[in-house]
């Protein structure tokens, strides 16, 4: 008898707690819905720009998981990928976009560094403009405006100030003599030749895309190196090699050694030669 009333007395007062702790979730949930802030989806926002959406784009593709948005002060980050991020900058952004970690590229500047087609190509198919690019592909974003939308925000990433140092540089004296040592051949075909060889990928992919399908470097007229004098010359086309020239679909090296980029010059000039 007693376990009888005993069981009745502890599981009516189970019900009640249950039923209090019922009580104060259903409360909680509707002070959660009275107060949270209103979420939605990137669909029924206003309507954006197309540099606004491929911003949206960039962060859901998860690109902060490889590149930057910081150029750090004081570093080789400036020599390489242009003028440092202010303070300024990274806290106007909404979110910040200063990247994990740094596994391609910085893109701080890469509207100045790449032309919308060379995205574009690189976004299709890495390696077929990015010599053993561990990227991965992504065509499937061009299946519907993604695509152009995230590159029209990587083409807004720019500070024409980029150009300022890069008009000056040249390799140094150390580097033209280390580039004898190196394969300037090779380096070449790693790097140019899906461009400037007949035979290119990217040359062969794109050709009807170009604004100006690029020289064949071992035969075609030099329409960018206007220097009188070959040692002037060369010094033009290491610059090229580096930086590539601004508004044109010509990409940089900066990611390259300053006797690489002397090695691929020396190279190209024997290309020449012939």
């Amino acid at each position: 008898m007693w376990g009888i009333v005993a069981s009745g007395r502890f599981g009516k007062s189970a019900q009640i707690q249950a039923l209090a702790i019922s009580l104060v979730l259903a409360v909680a949930f509707a002070v959660t819905l009275i107060l949270r802030p209103t979420i939605r989806p990137f669909a029924n926002l206003p309507a954006a720009s197309a540099v606004e959406r491929g911003r949206r784009v960039y962060i859901a593709e998860g690109c902060i998981h490889c590149h930057s948005q910081y150029v750090r002060p004081h570093s080789a980050d400036v020599a390489m990928w242009g003028p440092a991020t202010s303070l300024d900058t990274i806290r106007s952004q909404q979110p910040p976009l200063i990247g994990n970690r740094r596994q391609g590229p910085d893109l701080s500047q890469i509207g100045a560094r790449r032309s919308p087609l060379w995205l574009r190509m690189h976004f299709m198919n890495p390696r077929d403009v990015s010599f053993m690019s561990p990227m991965p592909q992504y065509s499937y974003l061009f299946r519907n405006r993604r695509g152009d939308d995230l590159i029209a925000y990587l083409s807004s990433l720019k500070d024409e100030r980029h150009w300022d140092a890069a008009a000056h540089w040249q390799p140094s004296p150390q580097a033209w003599q280390q580039a004898a040592r190196l394969d300037g051949a090779r380096l070449f075909n790693e790097h140019c030749a899906t461009c400037h060889d007949p035979s290119g990928t990217a040359r062969f992919k794109w050709s009807a895309s170009f604004s100006h399908v690029p020289p064949d470097l071992a035969h075609d007229r030099l329409q960018r190196t206007t220097a009188p004098s070959p040692p002037e010359i060369r010094t033009a086309l290491a610059r090229i090699s580096k930086y590539g020239i601004p508004n044109t679909d010509m990409p940089g090296h900066e990611y390259l050694p300053d006797d690489q980029i002397a090695a691929i010059t020396e190279y190209v000039l024997r290309l020449r030669a012939h």
